[in-house]
């Protein structure tokens, strides 16, 4: 054997290594479990309802998804960053109270949609400021916060929802673009504007740095306390956006939107979607299937006629199996190390 043969064997040798390696890394990744669970799912039920798989079901399935997903993605970048806020119901709904009273007082929409952002906003900073400087703990802080807010809501409004809203908001919720339903394109430009800020960019490397070791972070002169507001600040606005997202698509203002159950759906896709409670760990795409999971299995239990208990009951096992995965998976990765 010639040494040329013998150097072109040992580089088929490291191409096949690196693409098995490669496969393997796909296959233990923590979306391709999901969307196998998803492929059994949409088995199931498709064999019980022939209106699982039609166009109009599935355009539902991605719709129902969009609120989860807008609200992790900010819910997301704070707890990969080593943050918490379980804020997220009651800043939805003060969101979307909040513009829609401006709308039914004649606010244009584009102005009445950047002063509820702007609230909710500060609101994300009051959170930071209470975190930081009153040295209460995340989940404490961000729960308080959630029945303030809750009781503001109901105050301000006295418990009515807030309507009519104009036509040219309510589009944004109702209509489409090419057949592709306005809501569903504005998840997928927030899903790549947060991909794009969490792997491509500085403030995406710092944000896992932060959330992977905080105190070699602070060591190597990461502006801790800016990286955090900016963190409180974003989850506070996303779930402003899904807020009025919400609104636009119901067309008016609901006091008993959001909630706990807002919270909760959207901290849990974000633990299915892989990201890791304990911070430093988590993708955009991730957080996407978890989103579009809940939706799918409120869709397909709905269809197959299974009592709405149940939902609960598949959701809360999926969420336990995700944690212990995650725990697995940063053993394995400190055991490497």
């Amino acid at each position: 054997m010639t040494a040329t043969t013998q150097t072109a064997q040992e580089r088929d040798t490291d191409h096949g290594g690196e693409r098995d390696s490669l496969l393997t890394k796909i296959l233990v990744r923590q979306e391709t479990t999901l969307v196998l669970v998803m492929l059994v799912i949409g088995v199931f039920a498709a064999s019980r309802s022939s209106l699982f798989l039609s166009p109009d079901n599935l355009s539902e399935i991605l719709r129902s998804s969009v609120i989860y997903f807008v609200i992790a993605c900010g819910a997301a970048m704070l707890i990969i960053g080593g943050g918490l806020d379980f804020s997220a119901g009651a800043v939805f709904t003060l969101g979307a109270l909040s513009t829609c009273t401006l709308l039914v007082n004649g606010v244009p929409w584009p102005l009445a949609v950047l002063a509820g952002m702007a609230i909710c906003c500060a609101v994300g900073g009051v959170n930071f400021a209470v975190i930081t400087y009153l040295h209460v703990p995340p989940i404490i802080a961000t729960i308080g916060s959630f029945y303030m807010l809750t009781g503001i809501n109901n105050l301000v409004t006295g418990g009515s929802d807030v309507l009519p809203l104009p036509e040219s908001f309510q589009w944004i919720g109702q209509g489409s673009v090419a057949g592709v339903p306005n809501d569903v394109l504005i998840a997928i430009v927030v899903g790549v504007v947060f991909w794009f800020l969490l792997e491509r960019t500085r403030f995406g490397v710092n944000v896992r740095a932060l959330g992977g070791n905080r105190q070699a972070a602070v060591g190597n002169g990461l502006r801790v306390f800016r990286l955090d507001l900016t963190l409180y600040v974003i989850a506070g606005a996303t779930a402003a956006l899904a807020g009025m997202i919400y609104s636009a698509r119901v067309g008016a203002g609901q006091v008993t939107a959001g909630g706990t159950s807002i919270t909760l759906n959207a901290i849990t896709a974000v633990l299915i979607g892989g990201v890791s409670l304990m911070g430093g760990m988590g993708t955009i795409q991730g957080i996407a299937v978890g989103a579009v999971l809940l939706s799918l299995i409120d869709n397909a239990l709905v269809l197959a006629s299974v009592p709405p208990q149940y939902n609960s009951i598949v959701v809360g096992a999926i969420l336990v199996c995700a944690v212990a995965v995650d725990h697995l998976r940063r053993a394995r990765i400190y055991r490497k190390r």
